[in-house]
């Protein structure tokens, strides 16, 4: 039965293209704090949480307190410019509608804070699909730790190996093989020779199918 199978989705890269936005609001919040920001910076640390990488950003001298407001007013210029109607990319309603007649699970694993995890699955109009929704907000570890994935299996009591990760960033990669699970890497946002660690890498999720990810877990 496919109940007993999970597959979880990571949200920016996979589900929707958000890497625009995301480079855009870092660009913003470091020409309001006057810090060094390029594409190397934001290709390093796409998929990691925005505390850290603010801290990356800012240097070791402002305050714990300081980085949490610069974080937090990140996530408010990204939410503005996401506000606008997003489209899903290629594949991604022909496979959660799939998955979701033949009866697997269906979670979202994102490092991204519950606001704009919130604000973009109902922006595509897809929160309904998912049985677990899990943010930063619900681990204490980021990627590339194995919490997000982990908490996504036990909140449905799945196991780890009757799941896989759909993921477009090397971290997430990592964090889903730290937690058991086999890996689909989508090519949106890293080339393909920073995913080689995946079970399989595919430019998008057209011609991904209920049947290629059963295989894939099951070998």
């Amino acid at each position: 039965m496919s109940d007993k199978y999970l597959v979880i989705f990571d949200m920016d890269g996979v589900l929707a293209d958000t890497g625009d936005a995301h480079y855009k609001s870092w660009k913003m919040l470091a020409d309001e704090i006057g810090a060094e920001f390029n594409r190397e910076f934001f290709e390093e640390t796409f998929g990691q949480q925005s505390v850290p990488i603010t801290r990356q950003l800012a240097g070791e001298t402002p305050s714990d307190k300081k980085i949490k407001e610069w974080s937090d007013l990140k996530e408010k210029y990204y939410r503005r410019i996401i506000k606008e109607k997003l489209e899903p990319l290629p594949g991604v309603m022909e496979l959660l509608n799939e998955l979701k007649n033949s009866g697997f699970k269906l979670a979202v694993g994102s490092s991204g804070p519950p606001e704009n995890v919130t604000l973009l699955l109902e922006s595509l109009d897809i929160e309904d699909y998912f049985d677990v929704i899990i943010s930063a907000a619900d681990v204490s570890e980021s990627k590339p730790a194995p919490d997000v994935f982990l908490k996504a299996a036990q909140k449905l009591n799945l196991e780890p190996k009757n799941t896989l990760v759909i993921e477009d960033a090397p971290v997430g990669i990592k964090s889903a093989k730290r937690a058991n699970m086999k890996t689909v890497a989508l090519t949106t946002t890293h080339p393909q020779d920073e995913l080689m660690n995946a079970d399989l890498i595919l430019s998008d999720l057209k011609g991904l199918t209920a049947e290629k990810i059963l295989n894939i877990i099951k070998k």
